[in-house]
């Protein structure tokens, strides 16, 4: 067995704010075969509010929802004490064209367009 076989001993958490199932689903099974510990979760107050509780190590934004909802999330994971160090990618079908000028000034890790 190498060590690329083992399995991580302190498995990353990500928490995946999902607004398609589908597409949240295709990402999950990908990254728990990868060895990470994923959570589903909508971009609601109330979700935020639990991840307080236990913060992910980074986190995945499906930015599907329309570029002002996008907006307000990332914006509101930024400014919140817990929340606001943790390291973002958003997921997008938009162009990075427009990720870049839609919603990269609020410092997300990085950014992953996918075809639809």
């Amino acid at each position: 067995m190498t060590a690329e076989d083992q399995p991580l001993a302190d498995p990353v958490r990500i928490v995946f704010l999902q607004q398609d199932p589908l597409l949240a689903e295709t990402y999950r099974t990908k990254l728990e075969l990868d060895g990470y510990q994923v959570t589903m979760a909508n971009a609601s107050d109330h979700a935020l509010q639990d991840l307080r509780a236990q913060p992910p190590d980074i986190i995945f934004l499906d930015a599907s929802s329309g570029v002002a909802a996008d907006r307000a999330v990332l914006h509101g994971l930024r400014d919140d004490p817990t929340m606001g160090r943790i390291p973002v990618v958003i997921l997008s079908s938009r162009s990075a064209g427009q990720l870049a000028s839609d919603g990269l000034d609020l410092g997300p890790l990085d950014y992953l367009v996918h075809c639809v």
